[in-house]
């Protein structure tokens, strides 16, 4: 009875022992003592609680191992973080070599993950996920390995984070003492320049993380001097490169130089300044990259920033990364006032409206009406001196008593007196307005009301002029679909050149369509500034900013420095400066004449000429009428 209790015992301590062996080989909780995986459960627990929950509501926890074993362990360490924490919504990737992968595409900005090598990092394909958006995304990765090989695996995976632009990238460790060890990388650092070198930043003392700081420091405040590209091409005011004779250095000037020496400042990093000579748009091909355009360089990461007006696309913006914009403008549509100017026998019309020339109108026919019986001998002979002579129409007389003109004859009858003296005294305000305002017209120059609106422009016949980026974004607009031709693009990057060229065409019916600043500082430093129209209603609104590789881990801290900059009116400031001084400069090229009384000295000598000569015919006229009457009496007696 004995024996067969205690064969009966055995069995069942075998089978208990069994069990123990299964759940042990699958579970892999005998990678080490209990004690030290709640202490590694204990530090997890305190970075999700106290630094990924702060960051987001939702943590993606990614669980990527090359060795089965490692990858039992990993989750049997997030069944103890769930039981121990609830307040943050998970979703769960898990990576296994004995598992069919299912791709979960999709953001992943705050990521906890368990790996056991760089090989287990490469297989979440995060770096795809996360590669097109803007927004930093964090990352805190567990790395679970034997101590012999975490020097190694841990600098794989900092430069992986320094390759792919991950800033807020920290790799724990945990080491055969149960060190609990947290490291980070500086890609800019004094005497080293773009290079993951790993730092300690955190250790794990049982029941708190020793360092007070940030688990993610902020690594931009100090760049140590590194050296930094600036992809920049000469564009004023944005941008002006000028070629220094003396040291052949290009010197740099301009609104956004001069925002990115203060981010330079502000963040102490120097400037390397690569010049590019822009193309026409068509040159660059970004399939098999032809030719080397901005966007190319930023594509390849030659370049860290681009400067030069460089307008915001949405094509731009899907390719490269950029902050908050710190320039928009509208462009707008400049012609020449000329195409709208008055013609001769507009301008002698002009002065009265409709209704005024036909209410005189009807006056000239009812004074020839009540004139014209009066002469019913329109011949009346006079007997001068053996001859005969024929007197002028009473219609004519009637036009030229209108217009202010003496009449030949004094008519006889009382009743033609009566009717000319009326019509002369009655068209004296009526010529004193016409000519007044007909002087005044002359000396304003007056044009037609022009256009208000690209529409209208289009729709009398006008053609457009501007540079190819621009001709590439109004081909977008509604009231150029299907019309291309309507818009000419110049071989030229410049607003400003478009401007000169539709000043050296006097003839065509163009106008040039370029950004409302720039156009405003032509216009003002041109010599003739009110010959130029700019239509009210704007062609479109356009944005410029810096521009930069995808993803660039430079993107947070500039647009954090750009807003505080634009929100304390130093943008604006900048701004205005340049395109006043390059507004200033432009009038100081021009040399821009004024007119003044002494220039017009002979003008003024010539009238007086003409109403001197004009004062000594009427004297001469009226003693020769005298003279005539005087002879006339005598013949008479």
């Amino acid at each position: 009875m004995g024996t067969m209790n205690t064969s009966s015992s055995s069995r069942i301590m075998g089978a208990t022992a069994g069990i123990y062996s299964s759940y042990v080989e699958h579970s892999r909780i005998d990678m080490q003592a209990e004690d030290a995986n709640v202490y590694v459960a204990h530090a997890l627990r305190l970075v999700i609680q106290n630094v990924l929950a702060q960051l987001s509501a939702t943590l993606v926890v990614t669980i990527s191992a090359r060795h089965r074993g490692t990858a039992q362990w990993f989750e049997y360490m997030m069944n103890n973080l769930v039981d121990s924490w609830r307040m943050t919504a998970v979703q769960l990737l898990r990576f296994r070599p004995d598992m069919v992968h299912i791709p979960v595409p999709g953001r992943k900005r705050v990521n906890l993950l368990l790996v056991d090598s760089y090989g287990g990092l490469l297989d979440t394909n995060i770096t795809t996920d996360n590669a097109d958006f803007d927004d930093p995304d964090y990352y805190f990765i567990f790395l679970q390995t034997r101590d012999p090989l975490i020097p190694k695996e841990l600098s794989l995976i900092l430069n992986h984070c320094l390759a792919n632009f991950w800033m807020h990238c920290n790799v724990m460790v945990q080491t055969a003492d149960v060190d609990v060890l947290v490291y980070t990388y500086y890609p800019y650092m004094a005497g080293r320049c773009q290079e993951a070198q790993p730092v300690l930043v955190n250790r794990f003392d049982g029941r708190r993380w020793l360092t007070n700081s940030s688990m993610f420091p902020d690594k931009l405040r100090q760049m140590h001097g590194c050296p930094l590209t600036v992809l920049t091409w000469h564009l004023p005011p944005f941008v002006e490169l000028v070629l220094d004779a003396t040291t052949e250095v290009v010197r740099a000037a301009g609104f956004e130089i001069q925002l990115v020496r203060h981010l330079a400042s502000r963040m102490n990093f120097s400037l390397e300044l690569a010049n590019l000579a822009l193309l026409r748009p068509e040159a660059y091909r970004l399939a098999d990259g032809v030719k080397d355009g901005p966007i190319e360089w930023l594509l390849s990461r030659r370049a860290n920033l681009s400067m030069g007006y460089f307008r915001k696309t949405a094509r731009r913006n899907q390719l490269l990364t950029t902050p908050m914009s710190y320039y928009s403008a509208s462009l707008v549509a400049v012609l020449q006032l000329e195409r709208y100017r008055l013609g001769s026998l507009a301008l002698l019309v002009f002065p009265f409206e409709a209704s005024v020339w036909l209410l005189l109108l009807l006056a000239l026919v009812i004074h020839l009406g009540l004139y014209l019986p009066c002469w019913r001998r329109r011949r009346r002979r006079i007997n001068v001196a053996g001859g005969e002579r024929e007197t002028g129409g009473g219609g004519l007389q009637v036009l030229g008593l209108l217009l202010g003109t003496a009449l030949a004859q004094m008519p006889r009858s009382w009743r033609q007196r009566l009717i000319a003296a009326h019509w002369l005294w009655a068209s004296i305000p009526l010529r004193i307005c016409y000519q007044s305002l007909l002087f005044h017209l002359i000396r304003l120059q007056l044009y037609s009301t022009p256009s208000f609106s690209l529409d209208q422009l289009l729709a009398e016949g006008f053609q457009g002029i501007c540079t190819a980026n621009t001709r590439r974004l109004l081909l977008e607009m509604p009231q150029l679909d299907g019309h291309p031709d309507s818009i000419q693009a110049l071989d030229t990057p410049s607003d400003l050149a478009v401007l000169e060229a539709l000043q050296r065409n006097t003839n065509g019916k163009i106008f040039a369509v370029a950004n409302q600043d720039v156009a405003l500082s032509f216009i003002h430093s041109s010599s003739h500034p009110n010959a130029y129209h700019v239509v009210r209603q704007p062609v479109n609104v356009e944005y410029a900013g810096i521009y930069m590789p995808k993803h660039s881990y430079l993107y947070e801290k500039v647009d954090e420095t750009v807003r505080r900059l634009d929100a304390g009116g130093f943008i604006h400031a900048w701004r205005r400066a340049s395109f006043v001084a390059h507004r200033r400069e432009a009038v100081q090229q021009t040399n821009r004449r004024y007119v003044n009384h002494a220039k017009l000295s002979g003008i003024y000598m010539v009238m007086a000429g003409m109403y001197t000569l004009a004062g000594l015919v009427f004297a001469g006229e009226l003693l020769l009428r005298r003279r005539n009457w005087t002879w006339m009496w005598i013949g008479v007696a």
